[in-house]
């Protein structure tokens, strides 16, 4: 059984949903390479319904996840949870979380749009290379605003060990009516279908402490660096 509190955001991340804001604050972030602001706290959990080690299809798990998102802006709480399974050299996961984001509409007016994302994935593992395919399906609640808003986003992502290296490079479609920036004249325009690349390499110093280089993780094709620590 494990857990953990989490205040980074993953809205509009590569392996993130899409996120809701402005189309001038869209601009501006794109154009100044600002992440997008996080108003969230995340606290999950999960453990396990069944675990059988063993070699080749003899192995098998089943993993049962909640979760829970505190909004600061709007003082509220939406629920989650997950399912995990893996037979052998295959996963398969799906899971289903309420959210809500705040918009800053200008004029100290704020618009607070509720929606829910569904997620399913389905992981090979081949040894050292693993190959996965991620659907999110973000839909809003019927708004007065916005009506309703529904964006898609299909990822597909291998990753490869190579002694203390992990490789890995991912594809990102999204599906939306969101506009998308364009880096060479730095404007938005209209563009149903957004894709976007991911490159990612991480080094394990020790088996507790690891360091990665990633590009585009946050949707802006920067580079960023990343330590991580396990216990």
């Amino acid at each position: 059984m494990g857990a953990a509190l989490s205040p980074s955001n993953s809205e509009e991340t590569f392996f993130g949903a899409p996120g809701f804001e402005t189309n001038e604050e869209l601009l501006d972030r794109k154009i100044n390479k600002k992440k997008f602001p996080n108003q969230k706290y995340t606290l999950a959990a999960a453990f396990d319904i069944v675990d059988r080690k063993g070699s080749g299809f003899n192995r098998y798990s089943l993993k049962l996840g909640a979760m829970a998102k505190y909004n600061t802006l709007t003082k509220n709480v939406t629920p989650g949870a997950g399912l995990n399974g893996v037979w052998g050299p295959f996963s398969i996961g799906y899971s289903i979380y309420g959210d809500e984001t705040q918009v800053d509409l200008g004029g100290g007016t704020t618009n607070t749009i509720k929606y829910q994302v569904q997620t399913y994935n389905i992981g090979l593992y081949l040894n050292s290379l693993i190959l996965n395919y991620a659907n999110l399906r973000l839909k809003t609640a019927e708004d007065p605003l916005y009506g309703e808003y529904v964006a898609t986003v299909h990822l597909y992502t291998a990753s490869l060990t190579l002694g203390k290296f992990i490789l890995t490079a991912s594809k990102r479609l999204e599906d939306s009516d969101a506009p998308a920036f364009n880096y060479e004249t730095d404007q938005l325009e209209p563009q149903k279908i957004k894709e976007e690349y991911f490159g990612g390499v991480q080094y394990s110093l020790t088996k507790n402490f690891m360091l990665g280089v990633l590009y585009n993780y946050y949707l802006l094709r920067e580079a960023s660096a990343t330590a991580t620590l396990f216990f």
